[in-house]
């Protein structure tokens, strides 16, 4: 009777395997290191930005700030809708505002290029960064809002719409 054959790696096959997966497990760990997670963006440096000092939120994408020159301004989150007062959601997308906004050690409202500084209520319409992070996209990832109000090609809305879009699936 006949030996069935069958495939059998070499001691050499065995070693060129280990190391690949071992030069696999490496990159993919530098990748983690070096690599910023989708949800991870920094402000432009080239739009107009201003320090705010925050007084209160009117809901969960209005408050009310202190700009660096003095200027006391209603700003409207630009990109996101959270829900109104008597909707389900409104007190937790408020409270969430309030929260990041009355814990931050620094808060930077950026005007977008491609935005009216004031919309029709005349609120300015800006990019609310706290300690670093992206105010709407937070809103986002917490269900606490969707984007809304798009007329332009904003900054970071091609940021915002990946994580709407992770966030529903």
């Amino acid at each position: 009777m006949a030996k069935k054959k069958g495939f059998r790696l070499t001691r050499k096959m065995k070693k060129g395997i280990g190391i690949a997966a071992a030069a696999i497990i490496l990159l993919l760990v530098l990748y983690g290191v070096f690599h910023e997670t989708e949800y991870e963006i920094s402000p432009s440096p080239y739009s107009e930005k201003h320090e705010a000092v925050y007084q209160y939120v009117h809901d969960g994408d209005t408050a009310v700030f202190y700009l660096d020159n003095g200027e006391k301004v209603i700003c409207r989150f630009l990109a996101v809708d959270t829900p109104e007062a008597g909707e389900e959601g409104y007190a937790e997308a408020k409270q969430f505002s309030d929260n990041a906004l009355e814990k931050a050690s620094k808060i930077v409202l950026e005007l977008d290029p491609n935005s009216e500084t004031y919309d029709s209520y005349d609120r300015l319409l800006a990019w609310v960064w706290v300690d670093g992070k992206l105010l709407q996209a937070q809103l986002l990832e917490n269900h606490l809002a969707k984007l809304a109000y798009i007329y332009h090609d904003y900054l970071y809305l091609d940021h915002l719409k990946q994580i709407e879009k992770n966030v529903t699936e």
